[in-house]
């Protein structure tokens, strides 16, 4: 049996045991963890109708999820609030991906 890739970026091996991540495959994951927990937090703010329509509603609302998709990506990029970081340590320890890689 050859090695089979996984999305691209983690194969198995022949032997059936399951990839290591890569320290740089975790810190991914976690900053785009973190930016979809930020998304669904701006999400649930926006929910709040002042009752104040000036504008198309659709197309308002259009605008504001990408604004907060883009504040949200911006943010865990920059580890605004630390989720990120936080998981990172977590599975870094979890996989002994943080030794040496």
């Amino acid at each position: 049996m050859s090695d089979t890739t996984i999305s691209g970026t983690a194969s198995v091996s022949s032997n059936g045991a399951s990839p290591q991540p890569t320290k740089a495959q975790i810190h991914e994951a976690a900053q785009k963890f973190e930016a979809l927990m930020l998304r669904q937090m701006l999400a649930q703010a926006r929910k709040v109708d002042f009752g104040n329509s000036l504008f198309d509603q659709k197309a308002t609302e259009n605008f504001r999820d990408m604004q907060d998709s883009k504040m949200a990506d911006t943010m865990a990029q920059r580890g605004t609030l630390g989720f990120a970081r936080m998981i990172e340590a977590q599975l870094a320890r979890q996989t002994g991906a943080g030794n040496g890689e």
